[in-house]
């Protein structure tokens, strides 16, 4: 009897612990979540960034001849850059206008390069900004 109860109880706890790991949680019908795309190719994004620097390891070590290496690397390269181009498509319209109306323009002390509104430091040469 004691050990049907300790066999159910261990049932309970280990239901109750997998549950989360096999529900795939699920958007409401015609509910839109914003966000799945930018993360979906962000991910996108930093898949193709690992998979560049794994075979450049790769390559590095004898493991991938001349060939074989350049040809992925092309591969994975304009996957990144699309994917990049994608990721900036989705997030273009929303970004800021960094120069605001009735500003000056504003200049480096240092070495004369351009500098938007907000800059604090110089693009450049990375010397303060005055205000």
């Amino acid at each position: 009897m004691i050990t049907a109860i300790e066999v159910l109880l261990a049932l309970a706890v280990m239901a109750a612990i997998g549950y989360p790991l096999f529900v795939r949680p699920s958007i409401a019908e015609g509910e839109v979540d914003e966000g799945d795309e930018r993360h979906r190719l962000i991910s996108a994004k930093e898949a193709a960034f690992v998979a560049l620097k794994d075979l450049e390891f790769d390559y590095k070590t004898g493991k991938i001849d001349e060939a074989d290496y350049a040809s992925l690397k092309n591969r994975y390269e304009a996957e990144a850059v699309r994917v990049m181009k994608s990721l900036d498509a989705t997030t273009g319209e929303a970004a800021p206008a960094r120069k605001r109306a009735g500003e000056k323009a504003r200049f480096c002390a240092s070495c004369g390069a351009k500098a938007d509104a907000d800059d604090r430091f110089c693009a450049a040469c990375g010397h303060p900004i005055k205000k």
